[in-house]
């Protein structure tokens, strides 16, 4: 064996040290994020995608007061708060707001205070990835992070944390198809 591994090797240089090796090249993820605000609450809507198309979900209610901008903030706030713990480190954010796009990447100015605050945390946390980069999209290519962010935001003292959804397959005006039927004694 030791003989023909001789005679078959390779010319590769042999690597006495593994730090050398070349690092494994860093998988970009997506992150769509919309906020919603109104007079019965603030949400937001994140959906974090893998480089194999694994997907993240979650809507997240905010208790406290914001307007509809702070909102969509705050969410992306969360989805690179959320990323960074995954330890990702390129994400390739979406957002449907002009404003937040158009603030970071510099195109469009923060005049209020609070936009300057938001715009300055973002920035100190795209410091945390090796890639960092944000686009704005259509509403219409949002519509799930703009769905969950509309369901966070509404009011659900009823509620518990967990809601299952369960799927139907058939009307209730369908008859139920019997396969066979069996009786017992």
């Amino acid at each position: 064996m030791a003989d023909y591994l001789a005679e078959t090797a390779t010319d590769m240089p042999a690597i006495d040290d593994p730090e050398q090796l070349p690092a494994p090249p860093l998988e970009l993820w997506e992150l769509y994020t919309d906020g919603a605000a109104s007079s019965e609450g603030a949400g937001a809507g994140l959906i974090l995608i893998g480089p194999h198309q694994e997907e993240h979900t979650y809507a997240l209610r905010f208790n406290f007061k914001v307007t509809n901008n702070e909102a969509e903030y705050e969410t992306l706030l969360a989805g690179m708060h959320i990323a960074r713990e995954l330890g990702i480190k390129k994400l390739q954010a979406y957002v449907d707001s002009q404003l937040v796009a158009n603030q970071i990447n510099g195109t469009f100015d923060a005049n209020d205070k609070s936009m300057q605050t938001y715009l300055a945390l973002v920035h100190s946390l795209a410091d945390a990835f090796t890639d960092f980069r944000i686009s704005q999209i259509s509403r219409s290519q949002n519509k799930q992070a703009d769905v969950l962010s509309k369901l966070a935001a509404l009011t659900f003292k009823h509620l518990e944390k967990k809601i299952l959804v369960e799927q139907i397959f058939t009307k209730s005006t369908e008859p139920e198809k019997t396969i066979a039927s069996i009786e017992e004694e």
